[in-house]
């Protein structure tokens, strides 16, 4: 076994540049305080964040700097009562702050800022932080502080990463929404990729495995239209499943008039009719075994021989094979020819099932919604999330054809309401499905609404009877108090007011 070893000044040199990527793929976390023991436990706790790279701002005027940052996730400055260190104290620095903001929200839009202070701000600063995009404000004096500060900095960095894989989910999916392929997952990502890779290489032959409903056909057309050698050219799809047996070569490679019965004039046939561009023999696992000697000849000669003709003519078409069968084992089991399988298997490219890409799911409804608008004179506006919970357990194997024909018969049946809600699902796909569904989780929220249209409860009688419905749902939960006032991200003396206040169990 020969080991073959970089040169030390190489290695290094490699190693530095793969440090200067990582730095550089890091978000910056900025700390403005000059209360060196809050900066510290600031510092340890951004420290625990995965891609974060913590820095300390001495001034304000180092806020500037933050601008030319590539990436800025939190910015943490501390406001002190003017008794001592802890950062800006006097108004103007708060004003000067306030201003820096929208230029930071403007670089950073996903950037989330955490004011610390140690005194009680006034309504109208509070009014002016939120305003200009402060995430959270959080008292420096209270007990419990550096455990509320970690949850505050943890879910607001959990936010930013959220706010950041939507952005890239949404660039992915206009992107590839351009070639009629829809979601941002990164199972759609993969192959799209290596369907790019592979429009490169114009004469390459491709097997597309997936099952049916997948988009096998739509990914063989992406190919083509990327393929800048094939697409001024015709796209010709073939269902192998649909030939008939004794017509299959005529309608394949053509046929002269008078060549058999009812041949009443020339036809072209598919592998000519796509000449220059690409043909998709569609579900090949079901093509005849003795139409496949011919189609391995094409293959490699690029030549046919329409029925009833001495002539061969030359074609120049890209091959693509799809199939939801496995053409291997129909090898083994003598199905399928091993030399015409070899001859295809050059480029492999396997499409992920709907099962696969469950988070493309919403995406792929709404997108059906708009196609079939017309469907409805409802004018739907909004879906339940817990359809999409429903259609990520029960959709079977007809992937999104299925999916597809769900959105149609769902509109076709919609008689009233903007909203897609789980009543509107076909019954044996609910049936299906294993989540069930609190009834009240529906129908209260909707009474307190019924209510308040009616004038019959005010918004603060309603926000507490649903705080207070809410709570009673969460205690039911096996988990401890002081787990669930972190989830909450409140303290857990809040917690027990709250649970007081609404006579629910103080216990665990």
């Amino acid at each position: 076994m020969i080991e073959f070893c970089l040169p030390c000044g190489i290695h290094t040199a490699l190693e530095r540049r793969r440090d200067l990527q990582a730095h550089l793929d890091r978000s910056s976390a900025a700390v403005f305080t000059v209360d060196l023991v809050l900066r510290n436990e600031i510092l340890a706790c951004l420290k625990q964040l995965k891609g974060v790279n913590p820095r300390v701002l001495n001034h304000l005027d180092d806020f500037e700097s933050l601008l030319r940052e590539q990436s800025v996730c939190l910015v943490l400055p501390v406001l002190s009562n003017g008794h001592g260190p802890g950062g800006v104290s006097t108004a103007a620095e708060f004003d000067k702050i306030m201003k820096f903001l929208p230029r930071l929200r403007n670089q950073h839009p996903f950037c989330q800022v955490l004011l610390i202070t140690s005194s009680k701000l006034s309504l109208h600063q509070s009014c002016q932080a939120v305003a200009h995009g402060v995430a959270n404000i959080v008292d420096r004096n209270q007990s419990d502080f550096c455990k509320v500060f970690t949850n505050y900095i943890n879910m607001s960095y959990r936010h930013f990463q959220e706010l950041q894989r939507r952005q890239r989910s949404e660039e992915l999916s206009s992107q590839f929404e351009q070639y009629g392929m829809v979601g941002s997952s990164s199972a759609l990502a993969k192959v799209i990729k290596k369907a790019r890779q592979a429009a490169r290489i114009s004469d390459a032959p491709i097997i597309i495995y997936g099952e049916s409903g997948t988009g096998k056909q739509r990914l063989a057309e992406m190919i083509h239209e990327l393929d800048e050698k094939r697409n001024p050219h015709t796209f010709v799809c073939v269902n192998c499943a649909a030939i008939a047996g004794t017509l299959a070569e005529s309608e394949l490679f053509g046929h002269k008039k008078g060549a058999f019965t009812g041949a009443s004039e020339d036809r072209l046939g598919y592998f000519r009719a796509a000449n220059g561009g690409t043909i998709l023999l569609d579900e090949i696992g079901e093509l005849d075994i003795s139409l496949q000697p011919k189609i391995l000849r094409v293959s490699q000669e690029s030549r046919i021989l329409p029925v009833g003709s001495d002539q061969e003519y030359h074609v120049d078409v890209r091959l693509i094979a799809a199939t939801h069968r496995n053409l291997e084992q129909m090898v083994h089991e003598g199905r399928f020819r091993l030399d015409l399988y070899q001859r295809l298997n050059v480029i492999q490219l396997k499409v992920p099932t709907l099962r696969q890409r469950k988070e493309d799911i919403p995406v792929l409804f709404e997108s059906f919604l708009k196609k079939y608008a017309h469907y409805s004179p409802c004018g739907i506006t909004s879906v339940d999330p817990y359809v999409y919970e429903i259609l990520a357990q029960a959709i079977g194997s007809g992937n999104i054809r299925e999916l597809e024909n769900i959105v149609r018969q769902i509109l076709v049946f919609k008689e009233s309401g903007q909203r897609i809600e789980i009543t509107d699902l076909p019954s044996e796909l609910v049936k299906k499905s294993t989540f069930v569904v609190d009834k009240t989780d529906i129908e209260v929220p909707d009474k307190i609404i019924e209510a308040m249209v009616k004038g019959k409860k005010s918004l603060a009688d309603a926000v507490d009877e649903y705080e207070s419905f809410m709570l009673a749902r969460l205690v039911e939960r096996d988990v401890s108090r002081t787990t669930l006032a972190d989830s909450l991200g409140i303290t857990r003396r809040t917690l027990y007011n709250k649970l007081q206040k609404y006579n629910l169990s103080q216990d665990k």
